[in-house]
């Protein structure tokens, strides 16, 4: 694996081919790193949600999200000449890979309901010796949780455990590789040495050798198709955060908008002081260097599943149809349980927030909107208290829903800006063009967001 040299400055274009990984869609995008602003050309989607199988565990479609990833990459070379690719996807999910290099079974989904138990494992290792280790939050989702829970029969045929956006790259160029802010997710890394920890590891039950060794972006780590394959920072938010604005503010939160929500603030430093222990807030990798302090809860999610149940095209219709708030409304707790992955989530809002059972669809929608909102600022109220906010940039595909942006500033009383819609796209894109040399640093990079002069 190595880091190319070769500048790449005098080119008219210079396209990159970025694969992202969501948990409710697969995109595929080509960005030309020559434009000003930079702008992604969407060349494949594919929307997808995880399968119950019939041992009543929660998984991916793997081989189909495989499909049409290559599908997309093929599309992608018909633009032109592609000088990259790079794969971003969501955090704490992983695929086991047999001494054959051949997948064991389908990915869990990190809503599966194996993890009901999760608390009690915290409690065996202990919740401060975990959160000092890793500086992680505590949620059943964390893979640390997954593979303690996992089956023995599943675990006893692995050989390496790859988070899911390496585990494409693994399909797609053959590599067996980890990559620092997708390990930095699972709350198996020791924040102090950037490596797998042994403690934690052994704590689970879990083989340390099933775990590669963990590289930073930048690598190419080898071809699809003859395209040079490079390390992008692999967890979406990690890339959605580098493109939030060509120039943010250093006392700035960001919402990363999407299936879930991430509000955090970036900042040099792990903090895993009380108060940050307190509020269990998270410290992931940053995408060049440094830290997102973060807090995680429910996003999209919630509407995506009414929009399934209802049978309508699209979340943004849903937001686009909305009448005038009517009056005061319920809230409901975006963190219970109840919403991880219920048969019937309109009915679970109804039950949730004591709307009547023939509330509504765009009375629904308003429910879930407002108590985002509420969710939001009290995540922001959180970082305001460790240190002064002075903006809210939103990111991500929440950022062309108007309603919930004026919402947001209602309620969280800051200037709300809103970000690139595909700021996950253009950030693994910033990442390949860093990782080939046309970009110099972070502030580089970020200034392709903005328009020329």
């Amino acid at each position: 694996m190595t880091r190319p040299r070769a500048a790449h400055r005098s080119l008219e274009t210079l396209l990159v081919a970025a694969v992202d990984l969501g948990a409710s869609s697969v995109r595929v995008s080509v960005v030309d790193l020559s434009r000003r602003p930079l702008d992604a050309i969407l060349v494949h989607r594919h929307t997808h949600a995880p399968i119950r199988h019939s041992d009543g565990s929660l998984r991916w479609d793997w081989s189909r999200l495989v499909e049409e990833v290559r599908l997309g990459l093929a599309r992608a070379r018909e633009h032109g000449p592609i000088t990259s690719i790079g794969v971003d996807g969501w955090g704490l999910d992983y695929g086991l890979l047999d001494r054959r290099g051949a997948l064991v079974a389908p990915p869990h989904s990190y809503r599966d309901d194996r993890l009901t138990g999760w608390e009690q494992v915290a409690e065996r290792i202990g919740r401060r010796r975990l959160y000092d280790t890793t500086g992680i939050q505590l949620m059943a989702g964390n893979t640390i949780f997954q593979l303690a829970a996992h089956d023995r029969r599943e675990l006893a045929q692995a050989r390496h455990v790859l988070m899911l956006p390496e585990l494409l790259l693994h399909e797609l160029c053959g590599v067996v590789v980890a990559e620092r802010t997708t390990a930095g997710t699972t709350a198996l890394v020791d924040h102090r040495t950037g490596t797998w920890s042994d403690e934690l590891l052994t704590a689970i039950d879990a083989d340390p050798g099933w775990f590669p060794e963990i590289h930073p972006f930048g690598e190419r780590v080898g071809f699809h198709e003859g395209v040079p394959v490079h390390l992008v920072s692999g967890h979406d938010t990690a890339c959605a955060v580098l493109a939030m604005a060509p120039d943010p503010s250093p006392a700035a939160a960001f919402l990363s908008a999407g299936t879930l929500f991430l509000v955090g603030r970036e900042q040099a430093q792990v903090r895993t002081d009380d108060a940050c222990f307190e509020r269990n807030l998270s410290n992931e990798p940053g995408a060049m260097g440094g830290v997102r302090l973060l807090g995680n809860l429910p996003g999209m999610w919630l509407l995506e599943e009414c929009r399934r149940r209802w049978d309508v095209s699209s979340v943004a219709q849903l937001l686009t149809d909305l009448p005038p708030r009517p009056g005061s409304l319920p809230l409901v707790d975006v963190h219970d349980p109840a919403f991880v992955a219920p048969s019937d989530m309109p009915a679970e809002v109804r039950r949730r927030s004591g709307l009547p059972a023939d509330a509504d669809p765009r009375t629904i929608v308003w429910c879930i909107v407002e108590s985002l909102a509420e969710a939001v600022a009290a995540s922001v109220s959180v970082l305001d208290d460790l240190d002064p906010i002075d903006e809210l940039l939103v990111i991500g595909g929440a950022t062309r829903a108007q309603v919930l942006l004026d919402q947001l500033a209602e309620r969280t009383g800051l200037p709300v800006r809103a970000g690139p819609a595909e700021a996950t796209t253009l950030g693994n894109a910033l990442a390949q063009g860093r990782a080939i040399g046309y970009f110099d640093d972070q502030a580089a990079a970020r200034a392709a967001l903005a328009a020329p002069a």
